[in-house]
């Protein structure tokens, strides 16, 4: 296995243990971690964000919607489109506080030079990655 599929591994193992003792599955954690950052996405953004089919999404989003922490809303456009907002009972610092512990373990022994070199290479790999 790559380097990259290693720590994308351990990644989302860190994570589910840290996420055990919430009420947050480490999907769901992911669905909430994107729309912390926008004001309105569709179902279908999010499944292909997160290179999920639309059906398995759905679930992970019904849950969520359950728990009430996001929301569904009708696109005045068009019906058959639905954007999902985050309501106001997500604890965004049990997950803030969740991905610094993550960056924390992490980034321990690793200079701050290495790691702008890292971010700078990353970066770069990316953009050379991205689809035009």
């Amino acid at each position: 296995m790559s380097t990259v599929g290693q720590i994308s591994r351990y990644v989302n193992q860190w994570l589910e243990r840290a996420l055990s003792s919430t009420d947050t599955s480490l999907q769901e954690f992911k669905i909430i971690g994107l729309l912390m950052g926008s004001d309105d996405i569709t179902q279908k953004t999010l499944a292909e964000y997160l290179s999920v089919r639309p059906a398995t999404l759905s679930v992970a989003i019904t849950n969520l919607e359950n728990k009430g922490y996001i929301q569904r809303v009708t696109s005045q456009e068009d019906k058959r489109v639905n954007y999902i907002r985050l309501t106001k009972n997500v604890d965004m610092e049990q997950g803030v506080d969740i991905l610094h512990g993550l960056e924390d373990k992490a980034t321990k022994g690793i200079t701050k030079k290495d790691l702008a070199v890292t971010q700078r290479v990353l970066n770069q790999i990316a953009q050379n990655l991205k689809e035009d």
